[in-house]
């Protein structure tokens, strides 16, 4: 599965941390991410996972988080998204020649690098793959091409929901909290 790549989800607002924090949630550094700003913590772990088959899903606004991803010499898609559907859909279609996505959510410092990788590996027997902590499931979620025109059709904030449930995923029993744990407000940073 070695031209299975990543899109990075990160063409979000970051409303309800900039209401709080007045900074966008992918700029903020902190310590569980090695001081790196939230979205460099997740670039790096997934180019440790892919190798160059990161693209970066991004408002055109974002200058920072452009030259970020640059930086870690990701692709980037532009996109005036609304939704993660949205999204989803923009960033399969700038990279046709994938042979499947993993569509990761950029505001995940918990996550480790071993559910990424076992999600890329297990997408050479699965359509779809998604890891699961205690019967919870999470991210990042595996796409095979063979649902390729599927997620092209993605819109609105349910992301892939849709196809998940036309193609249930085969479930990873995963020993990581992390892949169901995200960044939302600045008190998500505390602690377990």
């Amino acid at each position: 599965m070695m031209d299975v790549g990543a899109l990075v989800m990160a063409a979000g607002y970051s409303r309800r941390y900039r209401d709080q924090n007045g900074q966008h949630k992918l700029l903020v550094r902190h310590q569980v991410c090695g001081n790196l700003s939230l979205l460099a913590h997740t670039l790096r772990l997934t180019t440790a996972a892919c190798g160059k088959r990161v693209n970066v899903v991004l408002r055109p606004e974002d200058h920072a988080l452009i030259e970020t991803a640059r930086h870690y010499h990701c692709g980037i898609t532009l996109v005036e998204s609304h939704s993660l559907g949205d999204s989803i859909a923009a960033g399969v279609a700038t990279q046709p020649d994938w042979s499947g996505w993993l569509v990761m959510l950029a505001d995940m410092p918990w996550l480790q690098l071993s559910t990424v990788r076992r999600v890329r590996q297990a997408m050479a027997v699965a359509d779809t793959v998604r890891p699961q902590w205690k019967q919870q499931p999470g991210h990042p979620v595996g796409f095979s091409a063979n649902v390729r025109e599927a997620l092209l059709n993605l819109h609105g904030k349910a992301g892939a929901r849709s196809v998940l449930s036309g193609a249930p995923p085969l479930l990873l029993q995963v020993d990581d909290p992390g892949c169901i744990r995200d960044v939302d407000i600045p008190g998500d940073w505390a602690e377990c």
